[in-house]
């Protein structure tokens, strides 16, 4: 693995936008990435909701692209500190569960305000547009769509607060990892596709047979010169083009086309 040049992309914008809505929200929903829970939920973030005392749910979202074993398994863990809904919106996975808990809290004599954080592209929208059942935020599979913050009516006294992607002190090459950064504005797209080959080769190889019709090298630099081969990326010249190649496996990725999971 490479050094790293450079530091890691600031948060002062998401940092304030974090203060604000925790200074708002009684109630937080942190929606994480079924395929990779450990790695988008965001520590800094919880701490901080901790510290003001304000009550935290895990949306564990995305969960038709895992078994459900292993959607079942992550809750079950992550239930030990906060109460976990499984959730999607293209399955319609989990909505009566989260419905249960908006319509008790709509039937107390108090106004709530639920913040909705997480990383880019971890499903925030789609979640919000499935509560509110129709479309009030934008959904896309480009992180980073979400630019303001954004208040939503659910019953009388019950309102969600949509927030753009909460990224905290991290390397672009690790957001990308998360689904979290687009491919394109990656310095070095081949190593940072490399090393989500490495954690797919280790952990479902089976997957990038199926989406890539390839046998799968243990060496990631092999299996991704067989992708390039087997979708005809080439140069001029004939040589297989590593950097196109790359690209494509972080939007496959990116767009849940690649599913390939680990706890």
């Amino acid at each position: 693995m490479e050094e790293r040049i450079g530091k890691p992309r600031e948060w002062l914008r998401e940092k304030s936008i974090v203060k604000k809505v925790l200074s708002k929200a009684n109630i937080i929903f942190e929606v994480v990435d079924a395929r990779i829970p450990l790695e988008t939920r965001n520590n800094v973030v919880e701490k901080l909701v901790k510290e003001q005392g304000k009550n935290l749910f895990i949306i564990l979202n995305k969960v038709d692209l895992v078994p459900l074993n292993f959607a079942k398994d992550v809750k079950s863990k992550f239930q030990q500190e906060y109460q976990t809904f499984l959730f999607s919106s293209l399955k319609g996975i989990g909505k009566r569960d989260i419905n249960i808990l908006i319509k008790s809290l709509s039937k107390e004599n108090k106004i709530y305000k639920i913040g909705v954080v997480g990383y880019p592209n971890v499903g925030k929208s789609s979640l919000i547009n499935s509560l509110k059942r129709k479309r009030v935020a934008i959904t896309s599979s480009k992180p980073g769509m979400t630019r303001g913050e954004q208040l939503i009516k659910l019953t009388e006294n019950v309102f969600l607060i949509d927030t753009p992607g909460i990224i905290t002190l991290e390397y672009p090459e690790d957001l990308a990892l998360k689904g979290s950064f687009l491919p394109e504005k990656l310095e070095e797209p081949i190593d940072t596709s490399l090393r989500l080959l490495d954690k797919i080769l280790a952990n479902n190889p089976e997957s990038l047979k199926s989406l890539y019709k390839i046998e799968p090298d243990k060496d990631s630099l092999r299996t991704l010169e067989f992708i390039g081969e087997r979708l005809n990326y080439r140069l001029t010249g004939g040589k297989i083009d590593l950097d196109r190649t790359a690209k494509k496996i972080l939007w496959d990725w990116l767009k849940g086309n690649l599913r390939s999971y680990w706890y």
